[in-house]
This record gives structure tokens, sequence and C-alpha cells, in this order.
């Protein structure tokens, strides 16, 4: 009996302790719980109606909701517009100094395309991991226009790349499309009309996405990286009433910053430093028709390159740099000469080119008066007193003495395992040529650039009717192609005109090897939401055959792969004769335009648009998404 009464009793205390242990664990848990939701609570949140998210960015911080609005409208460069801003310093077109005004005497009038009135666009300068709110307003009457986003994945909405009839429908006059996405590359990007002739009429902005100084890698080697360090490289050209495929006279002058030199004296672009303070500056070459490279110069000044399209490198300093359409470079210049005021020269390579523009670095602390005399900057020593003659270009050149080519920059991080294989994948092998079309043309002199047709392996790229992305089930299946499925229309043509499409599927390691057989001068390529390693190139004294490369490559004598850390860029320059091979691990879903910078239009058949997954590996397309494509008749007609 007592044994059985101590049982209990022990019983007892078991299930009291018990119980008091799950007491103190339920009180730690919500004690946690109420320790998380109070720190939730007293963090600040996304505003979803902040404007600006132009801040110091931090590691730490929520990421912010930026809605920013871009009205897009056409002007023409008359005087009227002129004389206005002549007589009202606060009128909308950003004053006389404006290129549109500078330029206006020295030129016939001609038509642009603004957003928000202003040449460049609003620059939209976020944190990393912002989520961008862009509501375009088309106000361009009888005109569609689309946006796309430089340098920017989206990952998570691979429909809001901007192309158009790839990712969507082009926006109608008097619409409004809403872009959403997340800026989650950080570096140097712009924003630009799809449309070449559109982008080269003035519609293009700076898109800055910057990391923590914690978190950026290049942070030791500079000071100060002011917002306002910027340098958006493009060209005034003439009237595009009847543009032509490559009038190279067309260009008037290099804009830095919507401003150009003009014989009025009208005051260049400015960026101020502080003396003995390491600056950073940030250089895209936006927009031109000329497809010349420029060279980029400061007087008395060497450039410490740092970052080339948005991704880091190892640093190389020079006393000039060398870029291309579409490309972006980040410098660091130290302000370490004496003060005053030096010229930021941009040039044009093309030999038959005297395109130039200028800007001013301007030391602060400089004396009144001493900016001008006799109409050049004070302390205007030129690059003859810089005492390292050392040139950067971002083409595939070869390396000499004095002389930094693409090959010789290296990543600052390693390539991922999956692309250090020898073998890869997937091989995608494409031929750069043209044919010349049967038609003649009214313009004697572009007789021959006129007949010019381009190709990727024999087949030129023509444009569906509906998106691929969006509106898969609309686009004929007929009208894909690529070189294992030619369309029975081609079959007994030399030329070609399909929807060019290669897929890859997802988490494949891909390898693209690019060969010019053209011998034009040289093409440039931007690979849209992806970045690709550049392991190795090789120029030709004349054209290659495919069997001639495979032969070589397979002889292990075509080139050399950097299979560790080569450079990583987002646009490539393909020389005359020119081999490039790149690589890229496709984990992106969607379908992604490798596209020709120097189409002037939407395309000139030297495209080719790459599928990476399957289909219910993609982001779903929003169910209100705006549709467009072929409509038919109704048949009560023919009754």
């Amino acid at each position: 009996m007592v044994e059985s009464e101590e049982k209990n009793n022990n019983r007892k205390e078991i299930n009291m302790s018990a119980s008091q242990s799950l007491l103190i664990r339920l009180c730690i848990v919500l004690g946690m719980v109420a320790a998380v939701l109070t720190v939730v609570y007293f963090t600040p949140m996304p505003d979803q109606n902040f404007k600006s998210c132009d801040r110091p960015c931090h590691e730490l911080d929520w990421p912010m909701i930026c809605r920013i609005k871009l009205n897009i409208e056409m002007y023409h460069t008359d005087n009227h517009i002129c004389q206005d801003c002549r007589r009202n310093s606060s009128h909308p077109l950003s004053s006389c100094n404006n290129i549109f005004c500078q330029m206006t005497e020295a030129s016939n009038p001609r038509t642009i395309i603004t957003a928000n009135r202003q040449i460049p666009g609003p620059p939209i300068q976020v944190c990393q991991n912002d989520i961008l709110i862009v509501d375009v307003i088309n106000r361009v009457p009888g005109k569609s226009v689309t946006l796309h986003w430089r340098g920017q994945p989206n990952h998570e909405a691979p429909f809001m790349d901007g192309v158009p009839m790839v990712t969507q429908c082009p926006i109608p006059s008097y619409t409004t499309f809403q872009y959403k996405f997340r800026a989650s590359k950080p570096g140097t990007h712009f924003y630009h009309a799809y449309m070449d002739a559109d982008r080269s009429n003035g519609l293009f902005g700076a898109l800055i996405v910057r990391k923590s100084d914690r978190t950026e890698p290049s942070k030791k080697m500079y000071d100060v990286d002011l917002k306002d360090h910027y340098i958006l490289i493009s060209e005034w050209s003439g009237d595009f009433s009847h543009p032509s495929p490559t009038d190279r006279d067309l260009s008037k002058a290099l804009l830095v910053n919507g401003k150009a030199p003009s014989e009025r004296g009208s005051s260049l672009t400015m960026f101020n430093v502080k003396p003995g303070r390491r600056h950073r500056f940030r250089v895209a070459y936006t927009s031109g028709l000329s497809g010349c490279p420029v060279n980029l110069t400061v007087d008395n000044h060497l450039l410490k390159i740092i970052e080339l399209d948005g991704n880091p490198t190892n640093p190389h300093e020079v006393s000039s740099i060398r870029i291309s359409k579409g490309e972006r470079i980040d410098f660091i210049l130290k302000a370490s000469q004496e003060i005053g005021a030096y010229y930021l020269s941009v040039k044009s390579s093309c030999e038959s080119s005297d395109l130039h523009g200028l800007a001013v670095i301007n030391y602060e602390g400089r004396p009144k008066g001493t900016e001008k005399k006799g109409g050049k900057i004070a302390n205007d020593g030129g690059e003859k007193n810089t005492k390292l003659k050392r040139h950067f270009d971002t083409s595939l050149c070869r390396t000499e003495s004095g002389k930094v080519c693409l090959g010789d920059v290296k990543s600052l991080d390693k390539m991922p395992k999956e692309l250090r294989k020898e073998t890869v994948d997937r091989n995608i092998f494409l031929a750069i040529d043209y044919k010349y079309g049967e038609r003649e043309t009214d313009y004697e002199q572009y007789a021959d650039l006129r007949k010019k047709i381009y190709r990727i392996n024999n087949l030129t790229f023509s444009y569906p009717a509906s998106p691929l992305l969006t509106q898969p089930m609309d686009v004929p299946s007929n009208l894909i192609c690529n070189e294992l499925s030619i369309p029975e229309k081609c079959q007994k043509r030399n030329i070609c005109e399909c929807v060019h499409l290669e897929a890859v599927d997802l988490g494949t390691s891909v390898e693209i090897m690019i060969v010019e057989q053209g011998g034009d001068d040289e093409h440039i390529l931007h690979f849209h939401g992806n970045h690709f390693y550049i392991v190795g190139s090789r120029q030709f004294e004349r054209p290659m055959s495919r069997k001639e490369i495979r032969e070589l490559d397979q002889a292990g004598s075509l080139l050399k792969r950097n299979l560790n850390n080569p450079v990583l860029k987002d646009t490539i320059r393909i020389p005359r004769f020119g081999v490039v091979i790149l690589r890229f691990l496709a984990k992106n879903p969607g379908i992604w335009m490798l596209r020709d910078e120097n189409s002037h239009g939407w395309s000139k058949g030297l495209d080719l648009a790459i599928e990476v997954g399957e289909r219910h590996q993609m982001v779903s397309t929003p169910s209100n998404f705006p549709t467009c494509g072929d409509y038919i008749g109704p048949e009560f007609f023919l009754l």
C-alpha cells in the first residue's frame, strides 16, 4: 500500500516537472516570438509610395519600392523652342545648355524623343535588390515604344526585359505600360528605347545600382562615389526622316550627358572633384549611328579601371580608354594635379570622322576667373603631361607594349565550376555573314549597303506577330527556325527570314562560338538577361569556314581557353574575321535576345533568341498582361 502511494507521488512529481518544463519552453518560445515581432514592428518597412530610392546603401536595409514615371514625348528642334528656353532658364527643356537648343543653329531642325523632356532621361539610382515600378506613358502620336533595362537579369519577371514581340507587345501611343522588376544586378547600367533610332533620338538614361560599402569589392580603391559622377556618351545625329543603314556623316557631335561644345560658348557638363581624393566615375556609351568606338581621356590624369559592364575586374591604370556602343566601364580618377579645370575628352576612333565631345573636371577651390582663358580650360596640358602612356581597349585586340586589351582583363571571381570543365553540356556555333538581295535601291550611293542581308547560320532574324515569351501559342511553329529546323519555305532559298530560336536546358553549361565571315569591320552583340565569360578569341586574315574552325579546335590550335577567371560582360565586340568563344550558365529561365547593337531599327537580321528552360520552368505571365497579334476579319463578309 505504501509502495503504491509512493509511486503515485513520484508520478505526480514527474508530471508536475514535465508540465513546468513545457511551460518554461512555451514561455521561451513566446518570448522569442514577441522579440521578433517587436524588431519587425520597429524596423522601417518599404514605403509603397516612395518616389526616390537614391540613398546610402546598407546590406541590412529593407529593399525599397521605387516608383518612377517616364513621359515619352516627341519634340522638334526649331527656333521657337530654343527662343523660349533662352528667355526662360526654368524651361522644361532643361535650358539652352541642352543639346537640342545648342545645335539648332549649327544644323537642320530635327525630331527628338525624350523621357520627361530631358536628354538624357532622368537618372535612376537605387540600391541592389530595390524593386523598380516604372510607369512608361507613351505620348508620341502614331509610334510604339518599349524600354530595355540593360544589365538587369529580370529573374522574377522575364517579361519585363523590354523586347518587342519577344517579351512584350510594343507600347501603343497614348497608353501606359508599367515595368516592375527587381534591380538585382549592381553596377553601372542604363535604360533605353529598344529601337536604335529612338535611342539615338534621345530616349535613354542612367540606371545605377549600388551595393553597400562593406560588400563593394573595389571600395578600398576610392574615397568618393558621387551620384552625379556618371558619364553618358551619345551621338547627336542629323535628321532621321530618310535614315540609311550606315551614314556616318549624319552624326554631328558627341555628347556628354546631353551637352556638347558649341560656337555659342554654352557651358559643358562639369564634374566637381575634391583635391587629393580618389573619385569613382561611371561611363556608358549609350547610343549612336556611326558604330565607331570612342576614346576617352582626362587631361593630365590617369584612369584606374575597376569594372566592366557592371562586373568587378582586376584594376588597370591607363591614360586613355576606348569603349564601344552599349558598353559600360567604371574608373577611378585621383585628383592629384594642380587645382584647376581639366578637359574630359571623347573622340570617335573612325579615321573619317571628326566627332568629338568635351566635359570639364573641376577642382573644388579653384579661384574664380580661371575657368577659361581664350576659350580653353586653364591647366590644359593634354595627355602629353601624363607620364604613363597605356591605352585600354575593350576590343579583343592583340596585346602590345603600352596597350591593355580585353584579354588582359581578369574577373575578380573565378568562373563557376560547371564552366571550368573542358567540355560543356551544350555547344552553339554561330557564323555571321551576309548575302546580297535581288532588289535594287533608289539610293545609288547606298546600293551595296541596302542589298546586304545579314545572317547567322544562313538565317535572317525576323520578329513574329505575337511575343514569343508571353503568347507562345499565337506564334506559328513554321516561323521558328534553327540549324536543325529549317522552314519549308526556306528549303530552296539562299535567304531565309524566320524567328531564329535556339533552345537550351535550364541549368546546363553553354559555350557559344561566334565566327565573323562577312568581312565587316566589327559587330557588337548584347546578351539580354545574362552575362557571359569571354574565354578566348582570335582574329584571322581571311574568313574561316566552319570546317576549318572545327579542325583547328579539335587539334587544340585554334586558341587557348581561359577557364579560370576570364572577364565577365554582357556586350561583346566581334572583330573582322574574328572568332570569339563565350560561356554562360543557363540558370535564368526565359527567352533572351543576343542582339546586334548596330541594327538602327528593330533588327537588320543579325539577331538570335535563346530560350532557357521549358515553359513550365518559366515565370508565369500575369493574367492581364497586354496581348497583340494577327487579326482575320469575320466570315460573314464573305457570304
